[in-house]
């Protein structure tokens, strides 16, 4: 029996540090909060890991709509690759083709156009969890009590609009990237207008990771005018780029495993259950870091159309039950009849063994209740008859 009893507490404590981080480390208390950034970094990572683990799987599902069409295109991409005659050109297949290379090329670099043309709305939707993970992860961070799934899908319902269109536009840039990798070689221009288009975009992406940075983190954490928050995000890269770019490669730090061969599926696992949310906790500590630097002191406590905070949601609950006790109360006609000859009354209930004298008794009490329901409509009537004779005169 011991050993069941210690199983069964060692499952459940699994489980509750999954969900809800370990009892046995301390909270994060306000003495807590002058913390470093390594060491908040370390005590949300490994206390709350749990939350980490399910925020990313919440946001995988916001990623399915890309992943499919990823998986889409490279199954038929390998597919249209098979009817390229290859073997042509060596004089074994019939027609003659000069040019095989040259067609694979093209399929190839259409595939791929379309496939990231199509990725453009599905990055836009990704964008959108990620988002509500971001509003989580600033509730984390200004030491707010955090409810992990409902908390994600209110910040999705509070800032999902600027992170579509901010995930829309990354999606376009992603795409005018792999044209300039690819458009050149597949028609034979000039090296020199490639190499200017591909130095391009590529500083056009590193710009739009940052600004993507500043920008949904923003957003997650500050209600501004969309113009304000357009202007912060592009004074923030611009006045922060350096170290801007160091946070954000060392927040992309599982990414450069895909350089390594032969653990894909590695690297598949790892996004799949915290990729995700380890590059979204320390991006929001890098940038949060900032905010406290230039944006705190320009924010009040009284709600402006340019800076204010995301409020908290247990004082907007507060706030909102407040305001119902504060409504006035239904008015009641004191001369309304009562629905029922019981309302009001005490009659005393049958006991389970009930006798005859139990019965009467209850009779008796039925027929007192009705003779003073009736007294009271003839003292209501008396008294409407009285005024109407007093207006009259």
């Amino acid at each position: 029996m011991a050993k069941n009893e210690t199983t069964v507490k060692k499952k459940k404590g699994i489980v509750q540090r999954m969900m809800f981080g370990n009892e046995d480390k301390p909270d994060l208390t306000p003495e807590r909060a002058a913390m470093g950034k390594w060491a908040m970094f370390k005590f949300l990572f490994f206390h709350r890991f749990g939350t980490m683990v399910l925020l990313n799987l919440l946001t995988v599902l916001f990623a399915l709509p890309a992943i499919a069409v990823i998986l889409l295109f490279f199954l038929n991409s390998a597919v249209a690759d098979g009817f390229v005659p290859y073997s042509s050109n060596l004089w074994i297949g019939y027609p003659v083709v000069v040019d095989a290379v040259a067609q694979g090329t093209l399929t190839a670099f259409n595939y791929r156009l379309m496939e990231y043309l199509i990725l453009v709305p599905c990055v836009g939707v990704f964008a959108v969890g990620v988002s509500g993970m971001l509003y989580v992860m600033r509730k984390m961070l200004w030491e707010e009590q955090t409810r992990t799934v409902k908390d994600f899908f209110r910040g999705i319902k509070k800032s999902w609009l600027p992170a579509l269109l901010n995930g829309t536009a990354f999606g376009l840039t992603l795409l005018f990237v792999v044209f300039s990798l690819g458009y050149f070689d597949v028609f034979g221009l000039s090296v020199s207008v490639k190499a200017l288009c591909v130095t391009l975009s590529m500083i056009i992406l590193v710009f739009m990771i940052l600004f993507t940075s500043f920008f949904m983190t923003q957003n997650a954490a500050f209600k501004m005018r969309p113009t304000v928050l357009l202007r912060n995000s592009l004074l923030f890269v611009l006045g922060t780029n350096i170290q801007a770019v160091f946070f954000v490669g060392i927040a992309l730090l599982p990414m450069y495993l895909m350089f390594i061969p032969g653990i894909t599926m590695i690297l598949v696992m790892i996004y799949a259950f915290l990729g995700f949310s380890f590059t979204a906790l320390v991006v929001s500590i890098y940038t949060h870091g900032c905010y406290e630097k230039f944006l705190y002191s320009k924010i009040t406590d009284k709600p402006s159309t340019v800076y204010s905070k995301r409020s908290n949601d247990t004082a907007e609950e507060e706030t909102q039950s407040a305001k119902k006790k504060q409504q006035p109360a239904a008015y009641k006609n004191p001369k309304k009849r009562k629905r029922s000859i019981d309302e009001g009354t005490s009659i005393t209930p049958l006991t389970p063994m009930f006798r005859r004298e139990d019965l009467e008794r209850l009779q008796k009490e039925h027929e007192r209740v009705i003779n003073e329901s009736n007294v009271e409509e003839d003292s209501e009537t008396s008294d409407s008859g009285t005024d109407g004779g007093s207006q009259a005169e």
